[in-house]
């Protein structure tokens, strides 16, 4: 049966979008649709909202409008994108999909049930990223809201996502990879990001998250085994730390049916991204 859809597709500005959100039931709001082949009967696409897709960069982060497409990001200069982000989107399909998906797209997909965290999940996560989410419900207030983004879990009802801000710290080590097939998300498809800081041979910052089907950083054993730690790190420190890796990451599974290769690549990440901090193997 073919999907009967009313797609807003409109140059209706934010005020508009709040409006439809607010009078139409069951409304949907996209980005740019490249991972829907059906849509809700009541669809908004915001990438023409001229308010939810802008860019600006400022002194300590910069600021992304949902509607921002991939494309437009990577025009940006890997001089000006955090290099774990600017990465993650050379990853993301073809140019042709990059010129439509937008950042809020790939965040807001991931939301889905049973869906994956999409690609830019792990760097958000590693970065500190913060998100700006308005409420519509209420028009006499302005109703924004920050959140951080390791503490997203959805968008509450009558709500928009309208900025992800982005820290622009400097890391000496920033490592992206994407493991599973290109330009496809399957039950062996994840993300990996590696930060790391260092001064005068101490680690000073270090941060690792992963994100597929599931989704995680390693804060709490970084603080407990790896903080302020004196380099190079020794092969047998860091053979208890992986250690510790591998039982937080089964325990974050659960229950959950996930693919085992996933857990492989993990450790195998975990074991090169730490290659230029540990003493060398004998």
């Amino acid at each position: 049966m073919a999907n009967e859809a009313t797609v807003f597709t409109d140059d209706v500005t934010l005020s508009t979008v709040c409006d439809h959100i607010r009078n139409i039931a069951n409304l949907q709001v996209f980005g740019g649709c490249t991972q829907k082949y059906t849509l809700p009967e009541n669809s908004l696409t915001i990438r023409k909202v001229q308010e939810l897709s802008q860019t600006e960069k400022k002194e300590r982060y910069i600021e992304f409008g949902p509607g921002v497409t991939l494309s437009y990001i990577l025009s940006l200069g890997r001089a000006n994108v955090p290099t774990v982000l600017y990465d993650a989107i050379e990853t993301i399909g073809t140019t042709s999909i990059r010129n439509i998906a937008t950042i809020g797209g790939n965040i807001c997909a991931s939301l889905s049930e049973n869906e994956y965290k999409q690609t830019l999940w792990a760097p958000l996560l590693a970065l500190g990223a913060m998100l700006e989410i308005k409420t519509v419900k209420n028009t006499n207030k302005t109703g924004i809201t920050q959140i951080p983004f390791s503490q997203f879990t959805q968008l509450p009802k009558d709500t928009i996502l309208t900025k992800i801000k982005v820290p622009l710290t400097d890391w000496e080590i920033s490592i992206f990879r994407r493991v599973g097939p290109s330009n496809n998300i399957t039950d062996t498809s994840a993300s990996f990001v590696f930060l790391a800081d260092t001064q005068k041979d101490i680690l000073t910052d270090l941060r690792i998250t992963f994100a597929g089907p599931l989704s995680f950083n390693l804060r709490d054993i970084i603080n407990q085994h790896l903080s302020g730690i004196k380099l190079p790190i020794k092969q047998k420190q860091l053979s208890a730390f992986i250690e510790k890796a591998s039982i937080e990451y089964d325990s974050k599974i659960g229950e959950a049916k996930v693919n085992p290769v996933l857990k492989a690549q993990f450790l195998n990440l975990l074991r090169f991204s730490f290659i230029d901090l540990t003493e060398p193997t004998l």
